[in-house]
C-alpha cells in the first residue's frame, strides 16, 4: 500500500497583485526577497504542481497520481482521465485581481480546441472553473450582477455623455440582453470616451453620490487609474465576506477579488476571461460569449453551510469537489473513497491511520490523502478545511 498521507510542498505565485506579509503573519511563510505573495497552489494543475515528500524523496504530486490513478483519486478518477479534479489555494490580495469570468465547460473545450489544444492567451486548459472562497480575514469582493434596475440607478447620476444613449437603451431593455449591450458598451469605449467617463466617476464621487461602494471604488481608482473597471461597483455586486464566511461562483460569473485573505477551492483550471483592473489583453468578444448577464439576488451571495459528520459541509452544485471546514476535534474518523487534500489554517492537526502512521502539519501546512487510504483520523487544535 502506498504511505497513508503526503506532506506537501507548494509554490507560491508572485503576481503583482498579492500581499507581501500577510500570508508571512498569517502562516509563517518566508519571504526574504520581499515579493508579492499573491496564491499558494496545492494540486497537479500543470501550471503549478504541488510536490510531496515520499519514503523516498520529493515527488511531483501528477507523477504519483500517473503512476497509481486508481489507488490515488479513487471514485474520481474515471471522471477526471488521471488528473485531481480540483486545485486548493491560499489567495492574499493588497489590490484587486482582475475583473473576470471563467467559462463553462463547453466553452472551455471548444476555445482551448480553437488554439489547437495548447495554452494561449484566453484558454490554458479544456475545463470549467467554478470555485468557492472561504474567507480568512475580512475579504472584499464583487460578484455577480445587480438587479438591472439597480444597475441603471446607479448610472443615472453618473451623468457620463458617452453613455447616455447606451443608458436610455438599457432602461428601455431591463432584462439579461439589455445588460449584454450595455456592458459591450463599457468594454469598447474609446480612449477620449473611457477618460470622460471616469472623469465623470471621480466627480460624482467627490460629491459623496455613490457613498454605498466609495470604499469600492476609491481602490480600484488608485490601484488601477484609467482602468474602466473601476466602474465594477455599479453593477456587480459589493460584498465584504467577515472571517468563516463563504460564497460560491459559477461559471460565467463576472467577479472580482478585491482585497483580503481566503482560502479558495475550485475545479482544476486556470482559464480567465479579463473584463478590466488588468494591463493584459481584454478579448471582448470572447469575455461577452461567456458572461452570463442575469441578476444575482444579494441574499443568495453568501453560502450557509450545515454540520455533518463533524464538520461544517458547504453546499457545492458541482461534483468537482466538495469542501469542509473542521474546528477543534479529538481522534475524529474521516473516511474517504477519493483523493483529499487537509489545509491547516489555524493552531495544528495531526492526522493518524490504523497501521500506525502519524503526521502532524502547523497552519499553512497540507497534506494529501490519496483514496486508498479510506479510513484515518483527525486530531485538530485550531481549524482546518478538507477538499476532496
Amino acid at each position: 500500500m502506498s504511505q497513508p498521507f503526503y506532506r506537501m510542498r507548494n509554490g507560491i505565485k508572485n503576481y503583482a497583485w498579492g500581499s507581501r506579509v500577510a500570508l508571512n503573519h498569517l502562516f509563517g511563510l518566508l519571504n526574504p526577497d520581499d515579493q508579492p505573495q499573491a496564491e499558494v497552489w496545492m494540486g497537479s494543475h500543470p501550471a503549478g504542481c504541488s510536490e510531496i515528500e515520499t519514503d523516498t524523496g520529493l515527488r511531483s504530486l501528477q507523477d504519483l497520481i500517473s503512476q497509481r490513478p486508481a489507488e490515488m483519486l479513487g471514485a474520481c478518477e474515471g471522471e477526471t482521465a488521471g488528473q485531481l479534479p480540483y486545485l486548493l489555494k491560499l489567495l492574499s490580495a493588497e489590490r484587486a485581481l482582475s475583473l473576470q469570468v471563467h467559462p463553462n465547460k463547453r466553452q472551455a473545450e471548444e476555445g482551448f480546441a480553437r488554439q489547437g489544444n495548447l495554452p494561449g492567451e484566453d484558454y490554458t486548459d479544456a475545463n470549467h472553473k467554478p470555485e468557492l472562497v472561504f474567507a480568512l480575514t475580512p475579504f472584499m469582493a464583487m460578484n455577480g450582477f445587480r438587479p438591472y434596475q439597480e444597475i441603471a440607478n446607479h448610472f443615472l447620476p453618473l451623468d457620463a455623455p458617452a453613455l447616455t444613449s447606451a443608458l436610455s437603451l438599457f432602461r428601455n431593455n431591463l432584462h439579461a440582453e439589455g445588460l449584454k449591450a450595455f456592458f459591450t458598451r463599457l468594454m469598447v469605449l474609446e480612449p477620449a470616451e473611457k477618460e470622460g467617463v471616469l472623469t465623470c466617476l471621480e466627480a460624482r464621487l467627490a460629491c459623496g453620490v455613490f457613498a454605498p461602494v466609495a470604499p469600492f471604488i476609491e481602490r480600484l481608482l488608485r490601484d488601477y487609474p484609467g482602468d474602466i473597471g473601476a466602474l465594477a461597483p455599479l453593477y456587480l455586486h459589493c460584498i465584504t465576506l467577515a472571517p468563516g464566511e463563504a460564497m460560491f461562483l459559477r461559471a460565467g460569473t463576472l467577479h472580482a477579488y478585491v482585497n483580503g485573505t481566503a482560502v479558495e477551492v475550485m475545479a482544476s483550471s486556470d482559464n480567465v476571461l479579463r473584463a478590466g483592473l488588468t494591463p493584459k489583453n481584454i478579448n471582448v468578444a470572447e469575455l461577452v460569449r461567456c458572461t452570463v448577464f442575469d441578476e444575482t439576488p444579494a441574499d443568495r451571495l453568501r453560502m450557509h453551510p450545515h454540520r455533518e459528520e463533524g464538520m461544517q459541509q458547504y453546499p457545492i452544485p458541482v461534483t468537482d469537489f466538495r469542501f469542509s471546514v473542521i474546528e477543534h476535534c479529538e481522534q475524529q474518523s474521516i473516511g474517504t473513497d477519493r483523493a483529499q487534500i487537509l489545509l491547516v489554517l489555524k493552531g495544528s492537526a495531526t492526522l493518524s491511520h490504523a497501521e500506525g502512521a502519524t503526521m502532524t502539519l502547523n497552519a499553512g501546512q497540507s497534506a494529501f490523502i490519496p483514496a486508498v487510504t479510506t479510513l484515518w483520523t483527525l486530531t485538530q487544535r485550531g481549524q482546518s478545511c478538507l477538499v476532496s
